[in-house]
């Protein structure tokens, strides 16, 4: 059977329709990420993303629920106090955008959906909040910058981990700007088009920049695409998946099916996924001597002994993340001086 965004929107709804007779304290769901863009699936895979929300306190954040081997539910589970009062999250990139930036309502009660929504997007697309939530995340680059380019962290896997929420977190500064913030499979996918957005085209090269090293990585395809799948595969089936169930292993094809596509048009975001998932599992693994993930980590160069070679690459990036909040600013009638700054 074709799988297309309608056939999973209807299979989503009879999901839904189940789901609400089941447990009588749900107040809504509502579908966000991917599937609400024009074209949600990668290389025939994607997830499912819903947020549930409870009239009551739940224990269960976050859920995965496997509807084939393509494709799979992400679910958030947040009870209705997350949201009170609704203008705190004006200046929430992630909740707040999933409310603002096109959801689709699968069920409501009590006009709890229309309510918070028309509560949240009375100013959420003013220029000083989305300044504030841009600013969240360069804030935050910047303040693991400091402390990676320190030298403090040595292990391995925990460098990569942090480098690689840097540029996540620098690059969302620039998204947040014109759409809600990206995930793991479309940061280096979709960053171009978000760049663009706002006339800076020429910052998608420099974060390419960051994810690759002086070597070209394509006759390495097979070497570094069997020795990441092989440990993304043995860690989603074993119980320590508890501690990240992003890589959980009814999720493998979301992964190595987006590296595949990724690997032929754009081998920075197929290195960063790779890098992503295989820095977290090696961390929780404990294995910073594995020669496999060592290799690999050398080839791309990006590891504790590769600091002072990225470092004027990386202090330049985010100087450049940082011109980019403040000309928008500036175009928005928000002066640099402004307060909102401090």
């Amino acid at each position: 059977m074709r799988v297309t965004k309608e056939s999973l929107i209807n299979y989503t709804k009879s999901y839904v329709n189940k789901k609400i007779h089941q447990d009588r304290g749900l107040l809504c769901i509502y579908l966000t990420g991917s599937m609400t863009s024009a074209e949600p699936l990668i290389n025939g895979t994607t997830d499912i993303d819903l947020v549930i929300v409870h009239e009551e306190y739940t224990v269960q954040r976050r859920e995965i629920q496997k509807i084939s081997p393509e494709i799979s539910f992400d679910i958030l589970h947040l009870d209705q106090n997350f949201f009170i009062p609704p203008r705190r999250l004006r200046t929430d990139p992630w909740i707040g955008s999933s409310l603002c930036f096109d959801p689709i309502l699968l069920y409501e009660r009590g006009h709890w959906f229309k309510f918070t929504q028309a509560s949240l997007e009375a100013n959420f697309f003013l220029a000083e909040n989305v300044i504030l939530r841009s600013l969240q995340f360069l804030n935050e680059a910047k303040k693991k910058w400091l402390e990676l380019s320190s030298g403090s962290i040595i292990q391995e896997s925990s460098f990569v981990q942090q480098y690689l929420q840097i540029l996540e977190n620098a690059s969302n500064a620039v998204v947040c700007l014109s759409s809600s913030p990206l995930t793991d499979r479309l940061l280096m996918r979709n960053f171009r088009s978000k760049a663009e957005a706002i006339d800076k085209k020429d910052l998608s090269g420099e974060l390419y920049g960051l994810m690759i090293g002086e070597k070209d990585p394509s006759p390495y395809y097979d070497y570094f695409f069997n020795s990441w799948k092989y440990y993304l595969d043995y860690f989603g089936n074993n119980e320590l998946v508890n501690y990240d169930i992003r890589y959980h292993a009814d999720r493998l094809l979301y992964y190595t099916k987006a590296v595949e596509s990724l690997w032929k048009e754009l081998i920075p975001g197929a290195l960063w996924l790779i890098a992503k998932s295989w820095s977290r599992i090696i961390q929780l693994y404990q294995l910073d001597e594995n020669e496999y993930f060592h290799s690999f980590c050398s080839f791309i160069e990006i590891g504790p002994q590769f600091l002072e070679k990225r470092r004027k690459q990386v202090d330049n990036y985010l100087d450049l993340i940082e011109e980019s909040i403040l000309e928008w600013g500036k175009k928005q009638g928000i002066d640099e001086n402004s307060s909102i700054y401090l």
